[in-house]
């Protein structure tokens, strides 16, 4: 663990707890704090800092510098963190906040998820496509379904303003999916979501005779742009993803799976500067539980906690495990993944932004947390440098969603890291060697 330069009581909680947790006490708001000897990744794509100093005030970076010239202001609090490797804090661009415990009221459930994600050291969490919890009927009757959830979503982002009470991962939500079967009826959809005070919108292509047309799904996002809302597109083919770049969307948030990509679509998303989401772990998880998971096992899978554990128990089911390795999607999905890996390795030597992002927290088996680690993983084995994994995972996720303030660790930006006990350059798995998590420059418990 950090050798801290002052006493610190004990903090209470667990990590691998979905439980409501306290912030571990730490400095006062107005403190200044700086970590030392550690190495740097700053998400920007440069390369490491070594023997670096990360200094922050207010929950905000004031300086990343080789440690040897920084000055440190007089009173600061030093924490030793030489041998460590400091990233900035994970960014999930295609999360859900869905499938939570419907015991719990609707906001407690959100909460509980992202503090989850933390646990992960997924410090910020984009969701696409708001609403799959049944909790309303008991604890949000007011809205028609799934309405409630992107309300409620929009309440835990605006509570977040005050970095000092972050106990959890940020959340910044899109409200549910929009479709229209007319131009107008998009566009009125448009209003209606855009209302609720979203971050961005979610729409999406299926690859089915009934997809919006063309000009319908222009118009959704030409009125997204006029109320000033980025669009991701869910879009699985070539051509949808074409169709999509052409009206201007702003990302592309499932893997071209179809076929290879080629020049035109590398070109008309270098072009528009059209981010690019895999969600590799998507499709792993359609066959991946043929039989019980060798990572149920693992310490850092059970984080987790009470979380995942009903999951488990479900897939631990010799028929479901056998209806999995029967399954025609589940036969068809290892194709997929497999060129799915392979238009991302394109794609990335094409220049394009990729950004990770998981699915998870939609349908069995994608485990909020615990997939984002995967999903770098699988990037890496698709031909992307755990370098490029890294900065998908932060500076390029805040880029291709607008999140202007996080995703590096620069001055001005948001002090959301990991502090972790290996170099993740040397192996990507080492982004499970966690430390510790700072969201808004508070150390969250261990």
């Amino acid at each position: 663990m950090l050798h801290r330069g002052f006493a610190l009581a004990a903090g209470g909680g667990s990590l691998a707890l979905a439980a409501a947790l306290l912030v571990q006490p730490g400095p006062e708001a107005g403190d200044v704090v700086v970590l030392t000897g550690a190495s740097v990744i700053d998400g920007t794509g440069g390369p490491p800092l070594e023997r670096a100093a990360l200094l922050f005030r207010d929950g905000q970076i004031q300086a990343v510098s080789p440690a040897a010239d920084l000055a440190i202001p007089d009173g600061a609090t030093r924490i030793d963190a030489t041998g460590k490797t400091i990233i900035p804090g994970l960014i999930n661009a295609h999360a859900h906040l869905n499938d939570g415990d419907e015991a719990l009221p609707l906001r407690e459930q959100l909460l509980a998820q992202l503090r989850v994600y933390a646990a992960f050291g997924v410090t910020t969490v984009q969701t696409l496509g708001d609403g799959r919890s049944a909790a309303h009927r008991a604890h949000a009757p007011r809205l028609p379904y799934p309405w409630q959830v992107g309300e409620e979503s929009v309440r835990v982002r605006d509570a977040q303003a005050d970095g000092d009470l972050l106990d959890r991962a940020r959340l910044f939500p899109s409200g549910p999916n929009l479709v229209g079967a007319t131009e107008v009826e998009a566009r009125e959809g448009v209003d209606q979501i855009a209302e609720l005070g979203v971050d961005v919108l979610k729409t999406r292509l299926d690859d089915r005779p009934d997809d919006m047309a063309p000009a319908v799904y222009r118009a959704l996002i030409d009125q997204a742009h006029r109320r000033r809302l980025r669009v991701a597109a869910h879009a699985v083919t070539l051509e949808d993803a074409k169709g999509l770049a052409d009206a201007g969307v702003d990302a592309i948030v499932h893997s071209v799976r179809d076929r290879d990509v080629d020049a035109e679509l590398i070109a008309a998303l270098t072009g528009r500067d059209i981010g690019y989401v895999p969600t590799l772990t998507r499709t792993l998880s359609l066959f991946l539980y043929e039989t019980t998971p060798a990572f149920f096992g693992d310490a850092f899978f059970l984080r987790g906690g009470d979380a995942y554990r009903a999951e488990m128990e479900r897939i631990r089911d010799p028929e479901l495990q056998a209806r999995v390795r029967g399954s025609a999607q589940a036969a068809a999905a290892r194709k997929v993944l497999a060129q799915a890996q392979r238009n991302l390795k394109l794609l990335a030597d094409g220049g394009v932004t990729i950004a990770m992002g998981t699915d998870s927290g939609t349908q069995l088996g994608r485990w909020q947390g615990y997939f984002e680690h995967v999903e770098l993983e699988l990037m890496v084995e698709a031909g992307l440098t755990p370098l490029q994994a890294l900065v998908a995972a932060t500076g390029s996720a805040a880029r291709v969603m607008g999140l202007g303030e996080l995703g590096t660790l620069e001055p001005g930006k948001w002090a959301d890291f990991v502090v972790l006990d290996a170099d993740p350059l040397t192996d990507i798995r080492n982004t499970r060697r966690i430390d510790s998590v700072w969201i808004a420059g508070r150390r969250l418990p261990d």
